[in-house]
């Protein structure tokens, strides 16, 4: 009798089991009503941020990954940074008789464009064909003869031309006229970028809203050391930068007077073109020969003829040589 105790011990926790398998199936749907709602300590698993996944071996690491510092100067094909407002001053270019984009069939525009219809096959490689001889500087022996009239007009013609970008600089940190001509012109521009207060091209790189083909850089906020930076290895840098910066780009830069300061002679050697502007009846012989003494490391230099006398040429398309006074 001792011997089948346990045995019926067991045969009635078996039936115990059973009995309490069937209950829990009875009251299933219940239990499993009360288990929707998550615990305390299971709501606030949920609530953390799970971790970034793992990456495979040999993968970028992403959480907390160093962001890759960008060159000074950017690669050819990046965009420069719109303009904030940045528009031409219409009325003011009207006013001292300068190109505008709205008004093509001038006699201003018009020698504009035969003097771009000179200029571009120079600025293009013979045998590639691409524009790789494209720094320009716009220059004259004294102040007051249309240099940088002569360089905003030649960028707004060049502007208009498809599938090409147009880099204006304003070169002439120390009398800076080209900002007169723009609306929403930025205080900072090339200085900052030569005293290092920038360290990127497209920081003080403005594009133009009325000519997104045109982009300018301002000469930015004034500095003692500007002619000493003009004639740094830091400008040469930029100018170098500017050239590669699109893939089909003229870049025109307004300089000082080459008679007037020394910086034209030192920057002349960035550049692969010269542009020197004579005003007739108000430069002398002397002082265009002088001037194109201090530039002849240059490999190109033109000559432009400016504020001459009217003549009309017995041509379709007559051509007035009456550059506005500067």
């Amino acid at each position: 009798m001792s011997e089948s105790t346990p045995r019926l011990n067991l045969i009635q926790r078996a039936m115990q089991q059973a009995n309490l398998r069937r209950a829990t199936a009875e009251e299933l749907p219940e239990i499993v009503e009360e288990r929707r709602e998550p615990t305390m300590e299971l709501r606030e698993r949920q609530e953390t941020p799970a971790p970034p996944p793992i990456q495979a071996e040999g993968a970028a690491e992403r959480r907390e990954a160093p962001a890759p510092r960008r060159p000074v100067y950017p690669d050819a094909g990046a965009p420069s940074r719109a303009g904030q407002g940045l528009r031409l001053n219409l009325g003011k270019l009207r006013e001292a008789r300068m190109v505008t984009p709205d008004n093509r069939a001038s006699v201003t525009y018009n020698e504009f464009r035969a003097i771009k219809r000179k200029l571009l096959p120079m600025t293009r490689d013979a045998a590639t064909k691409a524009t790789t001889k494209n720094v320009v500087m716009i220059t004259s022996a004294l102040a007051g003869e249309g240099k940088t009239y002569t360089a905003l007009n030649l960028a707004i013609g060049l502007a208009a031309e498809r599938n090409l970008e147009v880099i204006l600089v304003d070169g002439d940190v120390v009398r800076a006229s080209i900002s007169e001509f723009f609306e929403g012109a930025p205080e900072e521009g090339l200085l900052d970028l030569l005293t290092g207060r920038r360290q990127q091209v497209d920081e003080v790189l403005k594009r133009c809203a009325d000519l997104p083909n045109l982009h300018v850089m301002f000469s930015g906020r004034r500095d003692d050391s500007s002619p000493e930076l003009l004639a740094s290895a830091r400008m040469a840098e930029v100018c170098s930068a500017l050239s590669r910066r699109f893939r089909e780009s003229v870049v025109v830069i307004d300089a000082p007077p080459v008679l007037a300061t020394a910086e034209p002679a030192a920057m002349v050697t960035h550049v692969h073109h010269l542009i020197m502007v004579v005003a007739a009846g108000q430069v002398a012989r002397h002082h265009v020969e002088e001037a194109l003494a201090g530039v002849a490391s240059c490999p190109s230099i033109s000559l432009v003829f400016n504020k001459s006398p009217e003549w009309q040429r017995a041509t379709p398309y007559p051509y007035y040589y009456n550059y506005a006074d500067k």
